[in-house]
């Protein structure tokens, strides 16, 4: 699934190609993953809409249209937002706003896990993924992050996961940023000291940044808006090297899983 860094590149690239655009017509044969607006409704109310504004909501690219509409996607984890010619086929295209000019946005989806919200501002952030978004990993302070942490207890990978205390955070970046921080994913988040709860947010922030420079992690379905492949996967520090030397102590990456979810660990560096 996308996490943080893939949306953000997302984001940032599609600003220029879509700010300033106007829609010309919709099409879906996938109406099931569509909230808000029925796909008659957005059929009748899309056409003209200029776009304003492109922007990264937690996980969800969200286009800020005229009129106070807001158009959103969340890619889930198979799908990509891409602008390609118009008419394009591939039978993965499963959401189609065609602007006016030659271009289209698509949401290619082989799973079909995608969800795309259409409506008024207000409805659809009431809807229950934006209600319930917590902090903003990339843009949460210090200050932010330290009250949060001293005032949750469990597992640090299953607090990291929770959208609703820091959102954007996914497994890649969860591992990646426990790794870079010394601290194991099962450590309790109440036993941290100061230091240690700084460590890890400048080992977050880190992760992040160093993420998005590298353009995300394309591992099996994931591109960028212009197809272009994320290069963050292949200099990972620790997410999927199970069986490999840690880069830091050169002990082996070991496996399990928490909170559901495959974690990477270096039984060395991240002791419990």
């Amino acid at each position: 699934m996308p996490e943080l860094p893939e949306v953000e590149i997302a984001c940032r690239k599609l600003g220029p190609l879509l700010e300033g655009k106007r829609f010309l017509h919709f099409w879906t044969d996938w109406p099931r993953g569509l909230r808000v607006f029925s796909t008659g409704q957005v059929e009748r109310d899309i056409t003209g809409r200029r776009i304003e504004k492109v922007e990264r909501l937690g996980k969800a690219i969200v286009l800020a249209l005229s009129g106070g509409r807001v158009l959103a996607f969340h890619q889930k984890m198979s799908g990509k937002v891409l602008v390609v010619p118009q008419g394009m086929k591939d039978k993965h295209i499963h959401f189609r706003f065609a602007l006016f000019g030659s271009k289209e946005l698509v949401l290619h989806d082989v799973r079909k896990f995608g969800v795309v919200w259409y409506g008024p501002a207000g409805e659809v952030k009431k809807e229950p993924y934006f209600a319930s978004l917590g902090k903003d990993a990339l843009g949460i302070s210090f200050g932010e992050f330290k009250k949060l942490m001293e005032s949750k207890k469990g597992m640090l990978k299953s607090l990291l996961l929770r959208q609703d205390i820091f959102s954007g955070i996914g497994n890649i970046i969860a591992d990646e940023s426990l790794w870079k921080a010394g601290l194991h994913p099962k450590r309790r988040a109440e036993s941290l000291s100061v230091s240690e709860i700084k460590t890890l947010w400048k080992s977050l922030q880190s992760v992040l940044n160093r993420s998005i420079r590298l353009g995300g992690s394309t591992m099996r379905d994931w591109l960028q808006p212009d197809s272009a492949p994320g290069g963050y996967f292949q200099k990972r520090l620790v997410y999927g090297r199970k069986g490999k030397m840690c880069l830091r102590c050169k002990e082996i990456i070991s496996r399990t899983v928490l909170a559901s979810r495959g974690t990477f660990i270096c039984g060395h560096c991240q002791r419990l």
